[in-house]
C-alpha cells in the first residue's frame, strides 16, 4: 500500500515538474516575412530594456504594476517595422493589434504584475498591456481585447 502511495506521489511530483517553466524554455515566438523566426526565453526578455505600468483592467481588482518589454523595444531589437501584431494565446485567441496603437501608448508585453513573475493562472507568463488607467480612451472593448494574456506568438504583419 505505501509502494502504491509513494508511487501516485512521484508521478503528482514529476507532472508538476513537468509544467513548471524553466528559465530557458521558450516562451515567445515572434515571425514576420523578413526572415527566420525568433524565439525568446524568460531570461532574454529579460535581459532587454524594461519597461513598467500601473493600471487597473477590468479582469483585476484594483491597480497593479505590470513590468516587461516594451513592445517598442522588442520591434526594435529584431529592426523590424511591421503594420501590425497578431498576438496569440495559448488558448489559441488572437487579436490584431496595430503597431501604431501599441507604439503611441507604449504597451508592454509584462512578464512580471507586483514584482513576481506571472505564472498561467495569472494570465501569464507573457500579457500585453496597455496603460487603461493614464488613458480612459482606452477604457473600450476594441482596445480591451489588444490585450492579450497567456501570449505565446506573435505575428508581425
Amino acid at each position: 500500500m505505501n509502494t502504491w502511495r509513494n508511487s501516485l506521489v512521484t508521478l503528482a511530483l514529476l507532472g508538476s515538474a513537468a509544467h513548471a517553466m524553466a528559465a530557458d524554455d521558450v516562451i515567445l515566438t515572434v515571425t514576420h516575412s523578413a526572415g527566420q523566426p525568433h524565439h525568446f526565453t524568460l531570461q532574454q526578455l529579460a535581459a532587454l530594456p524594461q519597461a513598467s505600468i500601473t493600471t487597473a483592467t477590468p479582469w483585476t481588482t484594483g491597480k497593479h504594476h505590470y513590468r516587461g518589454v516594451a513592445i517598442s523595444t522588442l520591434l526594435q531589437q529584431l529592426r523590424i517595422t511591421p503594420q501590425a501584431l497578431k498576438v496569440h494565446a495559448l488558448n489559441d485567441f488572437w487579436a490584431r493589434i496595430p503597431t501604431a496603437v501599441a507604439l503611441q501608448y507604449q504597451a508592454i508585453l509584462a512578464t512580471h504584475v507586483d514584482g513576481q513573475p506571472m505564472s498561467r493562472r495569472n494570465k501569464g507568463p507573457l500579457w500585453i498591456i496597455l496603460p487603461l488607467s493614464e488613458h480612459p480612451e482606452l477604457n473600450q472593448e476594441k482596445y480591451h481585447n489588444y490585450m492579450v494574456w497567456q501570449a505565446r506568438t506573435i505575428e508581425a504583419e
